[in-house]
């Protein structure tokens, strides 16, 4: 049947591997779990490929626009966001990819018409947070949101300022979290559906978090993801009055006597030149091999920093992500946590071992692991 779900099938048995699943089937699914193959038979393979691409889950947005204004009918449920992704197998990038949903029940009829000055600049925004897999962020975050605009703590500050970054940019021409949030109330549909967007995201992450101990206030927690955007707003780096360039996978912090580490595993050639093909992999579930930018020596005053960092007590932290971008966009980085120096060897780059003072869970090791024998 045309309607039949393959895409929610083969992406249940390879689990959350952030892969495009057409991509894993034409390619005989190279990131299963080591031991596991799937053979397909070339005829069944290009039916199940057409099967996809031709989908509520790849196509245009008038097949999802059909769905809304059939579901209630069909489903016997009420048309919400969760329910419409629970009831076709989806997943919200199936949706943020195209459009709002929001938008989309307005073009089925099922809500009355709006207009939201800054319709395209949320839609974007909303894609971006989609990633956000964070207990405590979220649920602050929702109850902020709900809730009167009081005072705030520092935490409370920062992982609204890491949230106003993710949905505006950093050229929104907004000078204050206040501002921010009254312009998203502004929007208003928008506003309820970012609710419902980390509603759905919090009643559905799967990873258990924690805060890591270190020599400063951070609403960073182990084994979240967050967006470069987000961890330089976490740490003080990007406020309202200033976003420095940031365009290198490393970052000194100063102020904080903190070295960031953002490492892309999966480099592949058409995103980074020769010169950036860095060997970066976990060796264990507590050491990790790291390689620093080609032009640094052990002389160097960086090169220093990072060989003496036992000594001098500056904080190094590690974020790590597969690929650079996935469903279009740039993909977040896991956070590992800080990290001690253990040994080097070579000079322009430095290979270096950092021992990471908080295990990795076993997921991200197998992703890590594979990265070194590829």
């Amino acid at each position: 049947h045309k309607n039949f779900n393959f895409e929610c099938r083969f992406r249940a048995m390879l689990g959350n591997s952030g892969k495009n699943v057409a991509d894993e089937i034409g390619n005989g699914f190279p990131h299963l779990p080591a031991g596991c193959h799937i053979k397909l038979e070339k005829q069944a393979q290009r039916y199940i490929l057409e099967n996809i691409r031709n989908s509520i889950y790849n196509g245009r947005s008038s097949q999802l626009v059909s769905r809304v204004a059939t579901f209630t009918n069909e489903s016997g449920l009420p048309l919400t966001l969760a329910n419409f992704v629970e009831y076709h197998h989806l997943n919200l990038h199936d949706i943020y990819k195209r459009v709002s949903f929001a938008r989309l029940c307005e073009k089925a009829h099922a809500q009355p018409a709006f207009a939201a000055p800054d319709e395209k600049r949320l839609t974007n925004g909303l894609r971006r947070i989609l990633h956000l897999n964070s207990a405590y962020q979220l649920q602050t975050l929702l109850r902020i949101l709900q809730g009167a605009f009081e005072q705030l703590t520092s935490m409370e500050e920062r992982l609204l300022t890491m949230l106003h970054f993710s949905l505006w940019g950093k050229d929104s021409g907004i000078s204050s979290l206040q501002e921010s949030v009254e312009r998203l109330k502004a929007n208003g549909p928008f506003f309820d559906e970012l609710l419902d967007v980390l509603r759905y995201l919090y009643e559905h992450t799967d990873i258990v978090t924690e805060r890591p101990e270190l020599p400063y206030e951070s609403p960073l927690e182990l084994h979240a993801s967050y967006t470069r955007d987000e961890i330089l707003a976490a740490l003080g780096n990007w406020t309202f009055n200033s976003t420095p360039e940031c365009r290198e996978g490393v970052k000194y912090l100063p102020a904080l006597e903190t070295d960031l580490f953002l490492i892309t595993l999966n480099k592949a050639e058409k995103h980074y030149s020769p010169t950036t093909m860095y060997l970066d992999y976990a060796i264990s579930d507590d050491l990790f091999h790291w390689q620093s930018q080609s032009t640094t020596s052990v002389e160097s005053p960086t090169g220093q920093r990072y060989l003496n960092q036992r000594q001098t007590g500056n904080t190094i932290l590690l974020f790590v992500r597969e690929d650079k971008s996935h469903h279009g966009q740039s993909n977040a980085y896991c956070f590992l946590g800080p990290a001690e120096y253990v040994s080097h060897n070579g000079s322009r780059p430095i290979n270096i071992e950092w021992r990471l003072k908080y295990k990795m869970p076993a997921r991200l090791c197998r992703m890590t692991e594979r990265m070194a024998t590829a």
